[in-house]
């Protein structure tokens, strides 16, 4: 079995090693080395990247024998190979997920919730919770007490017991392992003691800082997000660069912002009450327009129109209002974005006439398709050039009032 470097030594970034076997993959060429320092995906933790005999290294894994494979750009030529770690992305990886052991202790300890899931992702990692519910100022205490422990610099050692071992020294495990046979147990001095497989720091202070960034319900209970470290380090600045950016934008204070932004929300609300009554008035306006300017035929006022300049809503309203015009037949098209909506109506005193039937005749000569009651229909089509839809309107109203 692949002897693995990183289980004594997780700032190991460089190493030699020998190469067992050589294997060709779907996803390209791999090996399996007699020992190697690369983390494969495990426990909610990503695999390392890096180089061997300078070639990149693109993805690492177990195989059911507990073998690890490294998938590469090309295969070396020799079988003597150094590796090289990606520290950067490593030494991420170490502290979300020491952090994460911590996290997951301090909620033990402050709110009797457990961790049930885990996962380290690329900009953010969560923590599933056994619990249903989890308010902020709750999540806060346990970002003070995870901290505390962060910042009084606690050694972080790597210990091996056997079952019985484990049984026979009443190791304090936050949870049952899952391994069988030797059980690699990382120990925070005084603080928690975890079954692990994957890399950790030496001394909490490592870790920097542990910020919650998320609280959301999922599957019944609760998923925090979390970062730690230079990431919560990058989120800061990226908050504060917001959060300047918009005071400056704004021209108030930071501490101001949530006062003006409420204060814009309301203005807004009014506007937008204001717009909605002047559009409705407009459109009232558009409606007695077309009614009073389109002749009344053989008892019968047949209105036709199409906008480019109108929403499908504002179509809608008109047809509304000369709905309670008495002996209104209408037919109207607004072009949008996605192409041509119509909507087709008449007045009460019509029965005869069934809007559903005009509808579909105009959709259909333009390549599209709709529907509704006898009294109201829409549609849609692809969009054409105004004469054509013009044109299809008044065709589709001929037919239904020769």
């Amino acid at each position: 079995m692949t002897e693995r470097l990183y289980y004594r030594n997780a700032t190991l970034t460089t190493f030699d090693a020998r190469i067992v076997e050589r294997r060709d993959t779907e996803r390209g060429p791999a090996i399996c080395l007699d020992r190697t320092a690369f983390y494969p995906t495990s426990g909610g933790q990503p695999h390392d990247l890096g180089t061997l005999a300078g070639i990149s290294v693109r993805d690492v894994w177990d195989d059911e024998n507990g073998e690890i494979w490294h998938l590469l750009d090309s295969l070396p030529d020799a079988n003597a190979v150094t590796g090289v770690i990606d520290w950067p992305r490593r030494f991420d990886h170490i502290q979300q997920h020491t952090g994460q052991h911590l996290l997951s202790a301090a909620f033990v300890e402050v709110l009797d919730a457990n961790t049930i899931g885990f996962h380290l992702g690329t900009e953010s990692s969560t923590i599933d919770l056994d619990i249903p519910r989890l308010a902020w100022e709750a999540a806060f205490r346990v970002e003070d007490a995870v901290n505390r422990v962060i910042w009084e610099d606690r050694a972080v050692t790597i210990h091996s017991f056997t079952p019985e071992e484990l049984k026979a020294q009443a190791v304090p495990l936050r949870k049952p392992p899952q391994v069988t046979g030797k059980i690699r147990v990382i120990w925070v001095d005084g603080y928690d003691a975890s079954a692990c497989g994957g890399t950790h720091v030496s001394r909490t202070g490592e870790i920097g800082l542990i910020k919650i960034t998320g609280i959301e319900r999922y599957k019944g209970g609760v998923r925090v997000a979390f970062q730690c470290g230079g990431r919560a380090l990058r989120d800061y600045r990226r908050v504060l660069h917001v959060v300047r950016e918009t005071s400056n934008d704004l021209s108030v204070a930071q501490d101001e912002l949530r006062e003006t932004v409420a204060r814009i929300q309301e203005e807004a609300k009014t506007t937008r009450r204001a717009l909605h009554k002047a559009q409705a008035v407009l459109m009232h306006f558009e409606a007695d327009r077309l009614w009073t300017m389109t002749p009344e035929v053989e008892g019968v006022r047949r209105i036709v129109a199409h906008w480019t300049d109108h929403t499908f809503a504002d179509a809608r309203a008109i047809a509304g209002r000369l709905r309670e015009q008495p002996r209104t037949l209408l037919l109207l098209a607004v072009t949008e974005e996605k192409g041509v909506r119509l909507v087709c109506a008449r007045s009460d005193d019509l029965p005869h006439l069934n809007a559903g039937t005009i509808l579909r005749e105009a959709v259909s000569a333009l390549g599209g398709r709709g529907g509704g009651s006898p009294a109201v229909a829409q549609g849609g089509a692809p969009s054409h050039p105004h004469e054509q839809i013009i044109a299809a309107l008044e065709s589709a109203i001929a037919k239904a009032t020769p």
